[in-house]
Parts: C-alpha cells; structure tokens; sequence
C-alpha cells in the first residue's frame, strides 16, 4: 500500500494468464507488464476516478486496416456512378432510349439509393456494420450483372433491365449513411472534419476520377464470353464492377471486423454525454465501485500482499470486470433508447433548424451536380461532333484530380485548425453559383462549359459537401450524441439522393440536345442561388457577432453622416455605453 492519499488497485480485465500470479505483486504492478488493467487511483478527499490504459481506448477505435476496407466500400460504391459516365449516352441510346429517358437513367442510381439510404443507416445503428456492407455489396454484384446484360434487347427489355440494374447499383450504395455512421463513431468531434474530407476524397475519387477507367475500358478489344454475351465498350463497366465488388465481398467476410465499442470513464469523456445520461452513469459507476471494493475486503490477506513492495493486487475475476463494464455499456444504450431522439429534436429548437438546413443544403448541392452529370457527356458529345467518341472520362476525370487535391487542402486546414468550416461552406456554394452562372447562355461553347464544369466538379463542390456533412455530423455529436449518428446520418443522405433525382429528372426534360442550354443552367443557377443564401441560416455564433459589429458600425455611420447623431446599439454591454 503506497499509503492514504495514493493506494490504488488493479483489475486485470483482458489476461487471464495471471490467475496463477496472485501472490507475485511484482508482476501485477509492473508498468511494463502487457495486460489490459484498470487502474483506480483514490484518495481521501476525492472521488475514484477510472485512469483507462491506452489499450482500452485503442479497441474502441479499432485498426487502420478496418478503416481502409470501409473506405473501399464507399470506393466501390460511388465507381458505379463514375465508369458509366462516359458511356451512360450511348447505352440509353443502344436499348432505344432519348434524352428524358437519360435522366430517368441517371437518377434511378439515386432512387435505390433513397430507398436504402435511411434503411442501411438504420441497420448500421442496430446491426454489425459487416452484416450492412456485405449485404449491400453483394446487391452491387447483382446490379452489376444486369448492366452486363440489358444490351441484349433493345426494345422496352432492355431498357427495364437498365433502369433495375441502376436502382440495384444505387440501393447497394446506399452505405454512404453506415460509412459515415462508422466514421462517427470511432472519431472525435474535433477529428470529425479530417476523417470526413478523407471519406469526401474516396467518394470524390470513386465519382469523378473513375470516368478515366471508364474510358480506358472502352480501347478493349470486343470478346465473347458466351455467345451473345459479350465485354464490349458497354458493358466492360459492369464486368469490372462485378470483379472488383466479389472480390470485395471476401475482403469484408474473411477480414473484417466491427469496431469494438470500449466504454470510456466519465473522467475521459464525461463531457460527451448527454446531460440526461450523466447522473445516471455516475451512479452507476459509483455502486460498481462499491461492488468492487466489498469485493476486494472478501479476498484471503494472503493471496494480496507481498512484503517486497508496498502495494495490493486484487484478483478480480475476468468475467466480473467485464460484466461491469457490460453493465456501463447497456445503461448508456438504454439512456438513448429511452430518450425519444424525435422529442429531442422537438424540444431543442435551436439543433432542430440547423439540422433541417443541413439537410435542406444537402438537397441542392447534390442536386445541382446531379444536373452537370447527367448532360456533361452529351454536351461534351455535342461540342466535339461525335457521338462514338470516348475522350469524355478524361475530360471530366481531370477535373475529379482538381477536386482530389481541393478535398486534401480541406483535410490540412481542419486539422490545424486554420479556419472555420462555415468559411468553407460559403466560399464552395459562391463557387458554384458562379460556375452556374457561366453557362448561362443560348449557344454554349468551349471556354464557357470548362469554366463552368471546372468551378463544379473540381473547386465548388467538393468544399460545399464535405463541409455540410461535416458540420452536420459535429452538431449531432454535441447534441444527441453518436447513438443515433447512422440514422440521421442516412437522413442527410436521404436528402442527398433525392436532389439527385430531381436534378436529372428536370434537366433531362429540359435538355433539348442541343448546345442551347440557356433554361436548363438558369435552373441550376437560382438552385444555387438558394443555397447560397440558406447557408447563413447556420451561422455561428462567433462570425455572427462579427457581422453584427459590422452592421452596427456601418449603421452608426449614416446615422452620423444623415441625421447627425449617434446611433446607439442597445445590444451592446451597458457598461461598454457608459
């Protein structure tokens, strides 16, 4: 014992090797020893306070390794979207489809992934996220397949097999949610940002970097695998979906693991937990120590107390230990269950209206891309005068690179902290409006739909919907805490979907495949338009006072030069007036 003041305990929790050590107080108090322990460290004036090992705190974030097999799901996911592109026009065209037909095209990708979004959110909050992916990964494989497959009839089959082999592919990329819920969880709010501009970038790069492979496909030579069936410039997209996606189900079956949700002491993350729950655990807490301690009096003087050194070692039994932390874990699951998030929400006005605009954002940010994907390549088409070219993956990949590096700058100024990310948000939706607006016209050429796309695919968007979702996710994490971060994370999603619907759908009615784009890019330009002006509904409270400084100080101006008197801001400190 190391005296009133310092005595402390240790309850071997992860190695049960040491059952046979229980006199040796060397073994159990040596710092060096590689058990998993909880040290207690008490004293007579304060309460015990839970010190966690960093092995503890390191489960509950598991390993790089898992993170990278979940980044190549989302990978996936989006290459569905992105080595199409290319070759989206003239499959539409092959199985007797037109411009409107186009659009229903694109946006039934997103339509599966409306349906699945909320779902699979859902599922990853109540479910193992390896139960999620491998079941979305292998409705990939099957969408996969049907791609392969509608070419074959080119009548009204074939363009029902299209439309089902998209809604397959977007419902299964529907894990954008559980991604997001997974990166949620095993980050930190202060983390939060970097980890979803990293997640931004691999969905980024599955979008708008994979058009190139789509491309490159396309210089394969045509070949029978069975006659009809065949891998031509059409369906070369949908065998290396298929390949890659099997290959990925075995990845998730035989490698990965879900992360292992340690529970932290109150000490370490006290202030993470919702005040509701905080008395509750800390009561908790409190009788297991009691538990504890009438424990440790039971324990044989013998098997504690080595004269060597000066401390005590209590055996407490594998089993024991983890059932209190069983016990710590299941009271902060029932808290939430038992808090109606919707009541949440309702009561707290103030989160309610952030998270309805985030979501509302999310709507015409992908809405207004959904547009520039699905008449990029026609237009693209159209200005080059031919209709079998393939150069347009280059094209629209190169911009992708420009977003890549866009979203990479994002990680670096998040994690040093060098700006707020509501300055992000508002420079990406200016961009946007701007690059709309370039388009604007009645015979669009060369210079003005490079600009345009350029300020979109690689400058505009990628600040805007890393930084919304970002945003969103820290507003949950200091509201209603990470329990519920997969459904409402499949919510924004939800959103992010249907603009996506919507967009294509429009555009593509509006299209008139022709370069007189003037009516679709004046849609798109008041969409942006409204997004801009809907991001100074969240903005936050230290650039608020900044704007309200400003709007004071140019109001007491004109006071002064108009009516010759000073303008008197009651808001102001009273002590600051006199």
């Amino acid at each position: 014992m190391t005296g009133p003041s310092g005595d402390y305990y240790t309850i071997n929790i992860g190695n049960n090797n040491n059952k046979n050590n229980n006199n040796n107080c060397t073994a159990s108090c040596d710092s060096d020893k590689k058990s998993e322990s909880l040290v207690v460290v008490s004293s007579d004036d304060s309460d015990p306070q839970p010190q966690p090992p960093l092995s503890l705190i390191n489960d509950y974030s598991k390993s790089f390794y898992n993170i990278c097999i979940v980044f190549l799901v989302l990978f996936l996911s989006e290459s569905a979207r992105g080595l199409v592109l290319p070759t989206t026009p003239s499959y539409v065209e092959t199985v007797g489809g037109d411009s409107s037909f186009l659009g229903i095209v694109v946006s039934s990708f997103s339509v599966g992934r409306f349906i699945s979004t909320i779902l699979l959110g859902y599922l990853s909050s109540k479910l193992k996220y390896r139960k999620v992916f491998i079941g979305s990964v292998g409705i990939c494989i099957v969408g996969s397949l049907f791609y392969c497959f509608a070419y074959l009839n080119n009548g009204a089959a074939g363009r029902t097999i299209l439309i089902i082999s998209r809604l397959l592919l977007g419902f299964g990329a529907g894990t954008l949610s559980a991604v997001r819920a997974f990166i949620a969880e095993i980050s930190t709010p202060k983390e939060r940002t970097t980890y979803i501009a990293w997640a931004s970038a691999v969905q980024f790069f599955g979008f708008a970097i994979t058009p190139i492979i789509g491309s490159t496909l396309q210089l394969l030579p045509m070949f029978y695998l069975i006659p009809p069936i065949s891998v031509n410039s059409l369906t070369s997209p949908g065998w290396f979906l298929t390949i890659f996606n099997i290959a990925l189900l075995f990845i998730l079956i035989f490698q990965f693991s879900n992360p292992k949700k340690s529970i932290l002491p109150i000490s370490a993350s006290y202030s993470k937990i919702p005040n509701i729950e905080k008395d509750q655990l800390k009561q908790q807490q409190q009788q297991q120590q009691q538990q504890q301690q009438q424990q440790q009096k039971e324990v044989e003087t013998s098997d504690l107390i080595s004269t060597t050194d000066s401390c005590i070692s209590t055996e407490t039994s594998i089993s024991s230990a983890n059932s209190t932390t069983e016990v710590i874990k299941k009271q902060l699951m029932d808290g939430n269950d038992q808090q109606s998030l919707i009541k949440m929400l309702i009561e707290d006005k103030g989160t309610l209206k952030s998270l309805i605009v985030f979501i509302v954002l999310n709507f015409f940010v992908r809405g207004i891309l959904g547009i520039f994907e699905t008449l990029g390549t026609p237009i693209y088409l159209l200005l080059v005068d031919d209709k079998d070219d393939g150069t347009s993956g280059y094209y629209f990949g190169g911009m992708g690179i420009v977003g890549i590096f866009i979203l990479l700058g994002i990680s670096y100024v998040s994690k040093k902290e060098l700006i707020n990310d509501f300055w992000i948000l508002l420079t990406g939706n200016i961009i946007i409006v701007i690059g709309c607006a370039v388009c604007i016209t009645g015979n669009l050429g060369w210079v003005k739909f490079t600009i345009g796309s350029l300020l979109i695919w690689g400058f505009g968007y990628p600040l805007a919907q890393t930084i919304i979702v970002s945003m969103f996710s820290k507003t949950l994490s200091s509201t209603v805490g990470k329990a519920s971060q997969g459904t409402l994370m499949g919510i924004i999603g939800m959103a992010g979907s249907l603009g996506r619907i919507v967009g294509p759908l429009i555009s593509g009615m509006m299209f008139t495949d022709t370069v007189d784009c003037f009516y679709v890019f004046f849609f798109s330009t008041c969409l942006a338009v409204v997004t801009l002006i809907i991001s100074f509904l969240i903005l936050p409270k230290e650039i608020k006072s900044i704007f309200d400084e400003i709007y004071y100080s140019v109001k007491s101006l004109i006071y002064r030069k108009v009516y010759k008197t000073n303008f008197i801001n009651l808001n102001e400190n009273v002590d600051d007036l006199i």
